[in-house]
């Protein structure tokens, strides 16, 4: 098609040809760069100007509701004790799940580097009960939060039936 134009109605094709192209490669790629590049300052101009997030209200109200949510996960009453016992065994007696409970003794003098108290619960189980459990448990107010968690594979001791099902030590913590 292009061997029927003459060497000037090429020549003249040559502008409006060009014109698509640079057309095209904008539609295609210079215009979402271009956009791109608009956003990018907008958002920069916007940091610089609320960069100091601290005096604003609404963070600090955010803040301080995620931190009050925060500790009423710890927030417990004088009967902990007895109320993390209840609890944990009803519920790990629902998942098939045994479980000891060994009461912490509070010393004369309080150690001033921890805050709250912890008590330590152990459960014997097979491991994919035993994560339920730790699942369940998360989830549950008034008890608490998980400090610390230890599980144990189980030990080739025929003698002991607790021997052979894996060992879940639950340390809780509470203000």
């Amino acid at each position: 098609m292009l061997n029927r134009f003459s060497y000037v109605q090429k020549n003249k094709l040559l502008l409006p040809v060009f014109g698509v192209g640079l057309l095209l490669c904008w539609f295609l790629a210079f215009n979402k760069t271009f956009e791109a590049i608009k956003l990018n300052n907008k958002l920069s101009e916007e940091s610089k100007l609320g960069s100091d997030i601290s005096f604003n209200p609404s963070y600090v109200q955010r803040k301080l509701t995620a931190l009050d949510k925060i500790l009423k996960g710890y927030k417990v009453t004088e009967d902990w004790n007895d109320k993390l016992w209840i609890q944990s065994s009803a519920i790990a007696a629902k998942q098939n799940v045994g479980v000891d409970f060994v009461l912490n003794k509070v010393t004369a003098e309080a150690d001033s580097t921890s805050a709250g108290r912890t008590q330590a619960l152990y459960f014997y189980s097979n491991y994919v009960q035993l994560v339920k459990l730790v699942d369940t448990l998360e989830s549950l107010n008034g008890i608490g939060k998980i400090s610390a968690l230890q599980v144990k594979a189980p030990k080739v001791d025929p003698t002991d039936e607790k021997s052979k099902k894996c060992v879940l030590r639950l340390d809780f913590k509470a203000l």
